[in-house]
This record gives structure tokens, sequence and C-alpha cells, in this order.
């Protein structure tokens, strides 16, 4: 209604005929409540009604932005300035505020069960005594998609070559639009987890689709106008970031039990060391993707930004680090464990050689005493920092978890240790790969020096360092270890192989007819001897004497 009645006077038009895809976008979790009501299921139709009503602030905060300066709103669904001519806001900018508050009011409602009788299914499902039962393998699913849908989230949603639609990542959107969209961040990823944490199934599975269908009202609208419209272009699948993890969520969280004893199926009693661990791992690869997409040297004249090439790589290893944090959640903790631990040293890889583009990017020899200097076109970016913290956390998340492996291993009887051949030659051949893999050159090109372990010794060159004190370590402990545990390292393993082998074809553009180096090869030759090796462990008949 807001939007048909017009935000601004003399409102300009949009960028491609949004309206019914928008009135279709409003009314979506009203209507699915309401078909859940009549299929009988008026608790999952109370979560939908909560989830909605969850986003309801930010989003307020972000429409907010057309009674504030409609200019600044690059909202290309809703209009395309023509000019800078100042606009007044029209009564539908304060209707489409109205209809966030009665969105937010519908789920207060939801929650206080909405009048309902004593004696109903309905009244007893909100329930606050009902069984709380743990759901920690839904949180950590919850957890990892939360945290890919925030950097989505922060990230420019487009590309716009209209100079009067700014493409602007959240931090430098305007106040009201940055405040709401770091609440719906916010809200996203705790509403998730709450969702997940919920232990009445048809409430969770309400709250997640309903945090669903109310991002779908800001982020859809992008990805339509980026498919209409001929200067809008992708950029960095920010929107499809946002949305997916968060739809991917609700699918999990619809089909993982009811309220029978089903539910008991996704109980689970894992250790709590493996809980922080988890948490710790979403937080570095959360941290490691906010690294990945933002600007490791920022110009301080305002020029043209650099572009960052380093820092690419730490787009597959925080996906990765996310995966496998939220696995520590599930009942199969104990064998992803090992998994995990190795797979941080991709981070220490790709990290280091980040941070060493960034401080050599704005460090200088002095001609005089030969000591660095600060160069004064150039400051660190936000990247740096992030990479920083996903550093941290990640030896924290390494500490935790050798504590917890410390633990699990005091039960097992160690003496019983022998030497696999089967997965045990493929992981020397590994090895041997391994030190020229992380030696050796990634790329070749004319007058590039790339630094190394053993040449150009620099920042970069302890990142290859611990890949390959890592990739070794995990090939030799597996040699001895079971094979469900030696499946795990070895797959770790191949995890930061793999990573780093993915310098060449990520950033090779740094370096002008760069064509792949000795390090290359030898990086693909190691993760294929890895993946063999993982394989012939996890497929060893002996694994089966494990569990005895």
């Amino acid at each position: 209604m807001g939007v048909r009645q017009g935000l601004v006077v003399d409102e300009p038009l949009p960028a491609f005929g949004s309206g019914p895809l928008l009135l279709i976008l409003a009314i979506a979790p009203a209507v699915f409540a309401v078909g859940a009501v009549l299929f009988g299921q008026a608790p999952t139709a109370a979560g939908v009604l909560i989830g909605a009503a969850l986003l309801s602030p930010g989003l307020a905060l972000v429409d907010a932005q057309f009674i504030s300066d409609a200019l600044e709103a690059s909202r290309p669904e809703l209009m395309v300035p023509p000019s800078l001519a100042a606009v007044t806001p029209a009564s539908g900018a304060y209707i489409l505020l109205a209809g966030h508050l009665v969105t937010a009011l519908a789920g207060l409602l939801a929650v206080g069960r909405a009048g309902a009788d004593p004696d109903s299914d309905y009244f007893a499902a909100l329930d606050a005594t009902a069984s709380a039962t743990g759901r920690r393998r839904a949180v950590g699913w919850a957890l990892a998609a939360g945290a890919l849908s925030v950097v989505g989230l922060l990230l420019p949603p487009f590309r716009s070559d209209n100079a009067f639609i700014v493409a602007r990542d959240l931090i430098a959107s305007p106040s009201l639009v940055m405040y709401g969209g770091l609440l719906i961040a916010l809200t996203v990823l705790m509403g998730g987890v709450a969702a997940a944490a919920d232990p009445r199934p048809p409430m969770a599975r309400g709250i997640a689709i309903g945090l669903f269908l109310a991002l779908a009202w800001l982020v859809v609208p992008q990805l339509a106008a980026i498919a209409a419209v001929d200067w809008l272009h992708f950029e960095r699948g920010a929107p499809l970031l946002a949305l997916l993890p968060v739809g991917l969520l609700a699918v999990v969280l619809f089909f993982s039990g009811s309220d029978t004893a089903e539910q008991k199926e996704i109980t689970l009693d894992a250790s709590p060391l493996h809980v922080v661990t988890g948490v710790l791992g979403v937080l570095t690869g959360a941290a490691t993707l906010f690294g990945a997409f933002g600007a490791l040297l920022v110009v301080n004249t305002g020029g043209d930004q650099p572009e960052s090439y380093a820092n690419r790589q730490l787009l597959p290893a925080g996906i990765l680090i996310i995966l496998l944090g939220a696995g520590l959640f599930t009942r199969w903790a104990g064998a992803v464990r090992p998994a995990f631990v190795i797979a941080l040293g991709a981070v220490a890889v790709v990290g280091l050689a980040s941070l060493d583009a960034a401080f050599t990017g704005t460090a200088a020899n002095s001609l005089s005493l030969g000591m660095p200097v600060a160069v004064t076109d150039y400051r660190v970016g936000a990247a740096a920092w992030f990479v920083v913290a996903a550093l941290v956390l990640a030896g924290a998340a390494a500490v935790v978890a050798v504590v917890a492996g410390g633990a699990e291993r005091d039960d097992v009887d160690l003496s019983r240790r022998v030497f696999h051949t089967r997965y045990a030659v493929p992981a020397g051949g590994a090895v041997l790969f391994a030190i020229g893999a992380f030696a050796s050159p990634m790329i070749k090109a004319p007058g590039f020096t790339a630094p190394g372990i053993f040449t150009e010794f620099r920042l970069t060159s302890w990142g290859l360092l611990i890949g390959l004190v890592v990739v070794v370590a995990a090939a030799v402990i597996a040699a001895l270890a079971r094979p469900a545990r030696a499946a795990a390292l070895l797959l770790g393993a191949a995890i930061v192989a793999g990573v780093h082998l993915l310098e060449f074809p990520m950033t090779s553009d740094r370096a002008a007819d760069a064509q792949p180096g000795t390090g290359t090869w030898l990086s693909l030759a190691c993760l294929v001897a890895l993946l063999v090796a993982s394989v012939a462990a996890a497929t060893d008949p002996s694994r089966h004497e494990e569990a005895e």
C-alpha cells in the first residue's frame, strides 16, 4: 500500500516494473501464516509472524531513509532519481513504516498467544515450560548460516553505472540504512540461533521461515533489479550470500524433527569443549570472510581503490572453516575435530600473506637508513584487521580443540598404535609433494619474485612454513592413527593444500604474463595424494574395530 501510494511527492519511476513483486513480498508472511493455520499448523503460523516481526525494526530503519533523504536510499526497485533536486516525503513512506509496525505488533501478539484458549494445542505449543532438550546441531548450522548472511548484508548489493543509484557497502551507507542494516544482520544471526535452539519444532520452523520471508523484502528486489536492468551488475554475490543461508536454515529446521519421539534423534550430547570450539570456528570463518571481501589498502587521498589480490583466497578458506565449525555441533564432532584443527592452517597460510600485502603496501625503504617508513598515500584497510582477528580466533579454536582431543584420548588405548600401510604410503607421497608445494613459487612472471621459505623470506613465508608443517604433521600422525581419525586429519591437510593451490587461479592477475609455477603443480599433486590417502583411510576395513 505504501509503495503504491508513493514514497515521495512526484515520485520518479523505479528501474523496472517492481510493483507485483513488492506486493507479493509484502504479503508473503501473512499469507504463509494464514495457510499454516488452514492446514492445522497454528504454532508454525505463530513462528512465521514472530520471525517476520524480528526483522521489522531493522527494515523500518532502512525504509525510513525515504523520509530522511530519499536521494541517498539507493533502492532501484522503488525509485531512480533523475537529478539531485530535493524531494519531499509522501504519505506512502509513512504507510510503509506503519506496515513494519503492524508486522512487529502481530509478532508480539503471537508470542503472547493472541488470546488463545488455554486448553488449545496452540497455547500448549507456546508454553515456555515445554521441554528444553538441546538442539546443538541445529544451532551450529544456524551460526554458520547467520555468519554467511551477515557477510552478504555487509557487502554492496550490486555495482551501478547510474550516478543516482550509488552502490555502497553497509558501513558506507547513510546512517539510517547503516544502523538498520546492522540491526538486520544482528537479528538474522541471533534470530536464527534462537529458532534453532527452540525445542518446539513447529515454532522453530516458523521463525526461520518468517526470517527468510522478511529478509526477502530487502534482498529479492535487488536480485530482480540486477536481472532486469542493464546498468546494474552482480557484484560478489552479496544478495545471494545474504538470503540463501537463511533459506537453507529454514529447510534444515523444517525437516529436522517433529513433536514426537523423532525429536530425540536430533538431541545431541556434544562435549562443551566441542561447542566452544565450534563457536570459535564459526567466528574464525566469519572474520576470514570479512577479510576476503574488505580492502587491504585504503587510499588516503580518496583516489581509486587499489585492487586486493592477496586476500582472495580467504573466501574458500572462510567458507570451509565455517562448515567444519558447524560440524562440531553435531554427533560427529569427534570425527570432524581433527579435520577442523588441521584446516585452520589454511587461515594462517592465506592470512599472513594478506597481512604481508597490506603492511608492505603502507611502507617503503628509506634511502638513508634502509628502515621501513610510512607511505602517506595508503593506510591499512579494515580487511587487514579482520584477518588479524581471524588469526587470533583460529589460534584460540586450535587450543580448545586440542584440549578436547586430549580429553578424548584419555579413554583410548594408545598402546594399539600400528603403522597403516594402506594410507601411509599415499600420505608419505603427499609429504614429499608438500615440501615442494610450499617451498616453490606458485606464480611465474617476468620481473615477479614470489616470497618463499628458502628465498625472499617475508611475513608470507611464515604462513607457507606453517602450512608445510601442518600438512606434514597431519600426514605423519595419520599414518599411525585409527582409520577414521586418519581420514579426518588427511582431509584437513587436503583443505590446506587445496586453498594453497588456488593462489594461481585467484591471484595471478597481480602479475603480467603470469604462468603456473612449480609450486602450483606440486600443490595439485599433494592435494590428490592427500585425498587418495583420506579415502583409503575412510574405507579401511579395520575402521569398524574402533567401536569395540
